[in-house]
């Protein structure tokens, strides 16, 4: 099943329409109706608008269906997603358990890369693994740099952004609620 059908088919499954989700998640029905038809590809901060707005998890959306018969979760089957405009790939660490409370991820931010206004319920770690990132939050910038975390509640509407002409990586957990 691609990518628009899951989506259409959670929405189905929590029995909201169209409008419904494009006012939870400021999107709108045409764009939403695209990705659901696969005619589009949506950039990862409208997944995460669809994610918040459907109540779900990212990594639902790439698990696989034999759940939990795994501790390990082999590189080689890491879903992979990039943004060219955005200039972020992600890179979903694990998607297997039905009941995991965190969402992993491996984060590339080429230079200029930066991300939409971000608002989901939960909390958000991110370790820097190399380079500089930029997370401006409730007002205030904060620069992440090799080795640093930063953690915050991802309820508070933020963005990321790489300034630097150095690539960054990072592992991001999204903690939900």
């Amino acid at each position: 099943m691609e990518l628009g059908e899951k989506l259409k088919a959670i929405r189905l499954e929590k029995k909201m329409t169209l409008d419904e989700v494009a006012k939870k998640s400021s999107l709108t029905k045409s764009f939403i109706s695209q990705i659901e038809l696969n005619k589009t590809s949506p950039s990862i901060t409208s997944l995460m608008k669809l994610a918040s707005a459907l109540e779900f998890r990212l990594t639902d959306l790439f698990r696989e269906d034999n759940l939990m018969e795994d501790v390990l979760f082999k590189k080689e089957k890491r879903n992979s997603y990039y943004n060219k405009k955005k200039q972020l790939t992600i890179e979903l660490l694990f998607t297997r358990s039905p009941d995991q409370k965190m969402e992993p991820i491996y984060m590339r931010f080429e230079p200029g890369g930066k991300t939409d206004i971000i608002t989901r319920i939960g909390q958000e770690f991110v370790y820097v693994i190399k380079g500089r990132v930029k997370l401006i939050f409730d007002q205030r910038e904060y620069i992440g740099e090799e080795g640093d975390s930063l953690y915050f509640d991802s309820s508070i509407p933020h963005r990321w952004e790489n300034s630097w002409s150095e690539t960054v990586e990072g592992i991001w957990v999204g903690i939900i609620h």
